[in-house]
């Protein structure tokens, strides 16, 4: 398994899709993964830190401090580089928004230890972003080509929006959800 494990916390599992909006052909989905994320993780002291992800929106601003960091998937030793254990923690059933918590090493228990430092005392969440998401959804990025209107279609049917007809409001209306999970003052 590879960094397809996780869930984007915008489009869900991340796909490619083969556009035929300029050919008049339909757009299907060609590819499913992704070989990097990139995460938002959010250190709070263990008093602030929310409990579960529904509760996370209004509790990011508490957060001691934010760091965005790239994982990737190294084909060669078939694990992530660095690892956040991804098996144990993103396959989870809480994991159903691509926002969870790193939960503490346990010694006698599967899988090994997170590569990130977490200092005693707090605890770390972390919002998952598919590359393509967080271009075009959090750092506002502006794409040569439009994006495909069923990849447009996954994430209105993710985030249980309403995709209209229009794909320029609809953008705007992600980036404003999404917004909802970023650093406060960003």
């Amino acid at each position: 398994m590879g960094v397809h494990d996780y869930r984007c916390s915008v489009c869900d599992t991340p796909a490619s899709y083969d556009c035929g909006e300029a050919t008049g052909e339909p757009c299907e989905q060609e590819g499913l993964g992704e070989d990097q994320a990139v995460l938002d993780l959010f250190y709070f002291a263990a008093a602030d830190a929310p409990e579960h992800f529904e509760e996370f929106e209004q509790a990011r601003g508490k957060a001691r401090r934010v760091e965005t960091k790239t994982f990737g998937y190294d084909w060669g030793d078939w694990e992530f580089v660095p690892s956040l254990n991804y098996r144990q923690l993103l396959m989870d059933d809480e994991d159903a928004a691509g926002i969870w918590a790193i939960q503490p090493f346990d010694e006698g228990g599967e899988g090994s230890p997170v590569s990130i430092d977490i200092p005693e005392g707090e605890r770390v969440w972390v919002v998952n972003y598919c590359p393509s998401c967080r271009e075009l959804f959090v750092d506002g990025g502006k794409p040569q080509d439009p994006p495909c209107i069923e990849y447009l279609r996954t994430i209105a049917e993710n985030l249980g929006m309403d995709l209209g007809v229009e794909k320029t409001p609809f953008i705007e209306a992600v980036r404003q959800r999404v917004a909802r999970r970023r650093p406060t003052g960003r």
